[in-house]
């Protein structure tokens, strides 16, 4: 029986860095090698195939159409290998947290100091994105991520309900408007959610339907809604995580007449067996319970 064909690992993994860069200089400079080894490399590899894989020019190399395929199946797994090492060779007392970027802006990083005088020695790496989740999740530790009301949250814990109020800024209010029931219709609402779904969702439970309300504001992230609601443009519909500091201070006040509705939750998964991700999400439980 002939013996298996046997390619150096190094080698693969060097041609796959300079696919990727597109460059031997730029390829070495993240192998931290010579442009002469990165050359020598990929010649071996090319002799151990007994294929061509790249078109060299005077000062540049580009893959050929069996480079390409070659490039396409073995890129993800020298990225794969790649994480994997690097995710075995990272400190225990390091954690990877993914959240969507308003409720990272908002509610964690603004809390971690807290974390840290929990777990001094902990470093807590923080990843944003997408409210619903659109991040490569492979390496994360603890995914927060939002789901809408009657959405399957198998597998999902628990971390804060989306109680959602209309919220606006005092100043927006006439004189002694807080003491009585004030027009929702009056005030332009503020976007923030495509389609208008938490509005829907929300303005159900009074019997108040999109037409009924006027939108002058659109913003892509929940903090550019409330930072615009803060200015005074309007009225937006916010859970009390997203807005505590502000309304701690007075900066937004709460509609009056109009009562929250639950639309959401806000919900983690543990994707480690760490002890410093243990220890996080029982301190992101503790600490969203002293949410107003």
């Amino acid at each position: 029986m002939p013996s298996a064909l046997r390619v150096s690992l190094n080698a693969i993994r060097v041609f796959a860095t300079v696919a990727r860069r597109g460059s031997l200089t730029a390829a070495a400079d993240e192998l931290c090698v010579t442009s002469s080894a990165v050359s020598h490399q990929l010649k071996k590899l090319e002799d151990e195939l007994g294929i061509t894989l790249l078109r060299r020019g005077s000062n540049t190399v580009s893959l050929n159409e069996a480079g390409r395929r070659f490039y396409d199946e073995v890129g993800p797994a020298i990225a794969l290998i790649e994480r994997s090492t690097d995710a075995l060779r990272r400190d225990e007392s390091e954690i990877s947290v993914q959240a969507s970027t308003s409720l990272a802006v908002r509610w964690l990083i603004p809390s971690l100091d807290r974390f840290r005088a929990l777990c001094p020695k902990a470093r807590v790496r923080v990843e944003t994105g997408p409210a619903r989740g659109a991040l490569d999740t492979s390496f994360c530790d603890v995914e927060v991520r939002y789901f809408r009301e009657g959405v399957a949250t198998d597998g999902w814990s628990l971390l804060a309900p989306d109680t959602s109020r209309p919220v606006v800024s005092p100043h927006v209010l006439s004189p002694g408007s807080r003491r009585k029931k004030l027009s929702i219709f009056d005030l332009p609402a503020i976007q923030r959610a495509t389609g208008n779904w938490d509005w829907a969702c929300w303005g159900s439970n009074f019997g108040i339907s999109l037409t009924d309300l006027h939108f002058a504001h659109t913003f892509d992230t929940d903090d550019a809604a409330l930072q615009a609601c803060v200015a005074g443009l309007g009225v937006v519909l916010a859970p009390p995580i997203l807005t505590r500091k502000e309304c701690r201070a007075g900066i937004l006040v709460a509609l009056p007449g109009f009562e929250a509705i639950k639309i959401g939750e806000y919900r983690y998964q543990r994707r480690s067996d760490s002890r410093v991700a243990r220890r996080f999400c029982e301190w992101m439980e503790a600490e969203v319970r002293d949410t107003d």
